[in-house]
């Protein structure tokens, strides 16, 4: 049986189900019989990725129990997406079809429509959430070979390790996923954290437009205990990084290209809300059926640039300045691509799959950069303001016009 067979089932049950009335036997029915529908379309879209997506989570899983024991953790904390994922992977991908199988039964969706619109909808998220476990399973190792050398998790103090930023940067800033204590000092680091802050009306938005902007590299590292990243005097607003670690998991990575988008101008707080009432509204039209429309919007002017993988890794370096460029990918890459990476200084390791054990030496160079809390000096007051205003006056980092400074005495 197919799930187009369980199709042709619903239809002789319910020949005009959309007129009628849907009891509670009948919408149980119609329930089951589309459970069964989306399970064997995840099975015909999918076939042996799923067992991939299987072995993908299980991994992750290994070194979430060697992070426990080694690193002191009480829980490590997903985002809800990749939870769930990796609680089943294929009744996840059944619930990406839940409006589209609704439609289908509904006589909304074409068979055609829904098998286009159903299969890009799985693999999708398939694609989306293998990328997490990946990125996920490298950073939990480094964690894991840290703590191996004497690391412990000091922040957060709870013990409970979260992996995502969902609701992380309300209060206008961006606070780090974890801080590791190593026998050379402190360790912080940010995953994809150039994302934009809190705001409520337009200067807000003026102010923190730049993190709309702002590129997202998959970990940052900063030596010390560093509790937020931004810096308003800096475009984007980042403090430079000391390592950047970008994970690749495709076979095809440098053959990828990616999209950049950017807007001229900042919108403004009405402009934004009334482009979020949009798109509510547009929405509910086409399941109401509303014909009208809200009032257009001046169209902010957007530029588009493509870049390939191996480009955009080179783009983060020049973006963000760290002392340390590393490059993780699961799959070999082809020579010619490494070395090119290499020659503008980044740290390639190629080829790791779930070794484990080839981690071991980014993990010892990444602790290089440990900053004891005695080599940390806190400003306070109008001396940070008078730093700060200077800093963008003269277009230098404050690191950079402290270091001028001491070096004229």
């Amino acid at each position: 049986m197919d799930w187009r067979s369980v199709y042709k089932e619903i239809r002789k049950s319910f020949p005009g189900w959309r007129r009628a009335r849907i009891d509670r036997r009948l919408s149980e029915k119609l329930t089951q019989d589309l459970e069964v529908l989306k399970k064997l379309f995840v099975e015909e879209v999918l076939g042996d990725q799923l067992k991939l997506a299987s072995d993908w989570s299980l991994q992750l899983k290994r070194v979430l129990e060697m992070i426990h024991q080694r690193l002191g953790v009480s829980n490590v904390v997903f985002p809800r997406e990749l939870r769930s994922f990796l609680e089943d992977p294929e009744a996840h991908l059944r619930k990406k079809l839940f409006i589209y199988a609704m439609d289908l039964a509904r006589r909304r969706l074409k068979v055609s429509a829904f098998e286009e619109k159903g299969r890009r909808a799985i693999q999708t998220s398939l694609q989306t959430n293998l990328r997490n476990i990946y990125q996920s399973w490298v950073f939990l190792t480094i964690l894991y070979h840290l703590a191996e050398r004497g690391g412990r998790l000091i922040y957060p103090e709870c013990g409970y390790l979260s992996l995502e930023r969902s609701g992380k940067q309300r209060l206008s800033s961006i606070p780090p996923n974890a801080i590791i204590e190593t026998p050379r000092g402190s360790l912080s680091f940010f995953l994809e954290a150039p994302r934009p802050i809190a705001w409520e009306d337009t200067e807000d938005l003026k102010r923190v437009w730049k993190l709309y902007r702002a590129m997202r590299p998959d970990i940052l590292v900063y030596g010390g205990r560093v509790m937020d990243i931004l810096d308003g005097g800096l475009d984007p607003p980042i403090k430079r990084p000391d390592v950047i670690i970008e994970v690749k998991e495709l076979e095809d990575w440098h053959k990828r290209v990616r999209e950049l988008r950017s807007i001229d101008r900042a919108p403004s707080a009405e402009e934004w809300r009334w482009m979020w009432l949009q798109g509510l509204w547009r929405g509910l039209g086409r399941e109401l059926g509303a014909r009208t429309e809200p009032e257009k919007l001046v169209e902010i002017s957007k530029k588009r640039l493509k870049l390939k993988e191996p480009d955009l890794i080179k783009v983060y370096m020049k973006v963000y300045q760290p002392k340390e460029m590393i490059l993780v990918t699961r799959c070999a890459s082809p020579r010619d691509v490494r070395e090119r990476l290499e020659e503008v200084g980044v740290k390639v390791v190629d080829g790791v799959g779930f070794d484990q054990g080839r981690l071991i030496e980014i993990s010892e160079e990444i602790m290089n950069f440990s900053v004891s809390s005695n080599d940390i000096l806190i400003l306070e007051g109008d001396l940070v303001k008078l730093i700060r205003e200077k800093s963008r006056v003269l277009g230098k980092r404050p690191e950079e016009l402290l270091r001028e400074i001491v070096e004229m005495l």
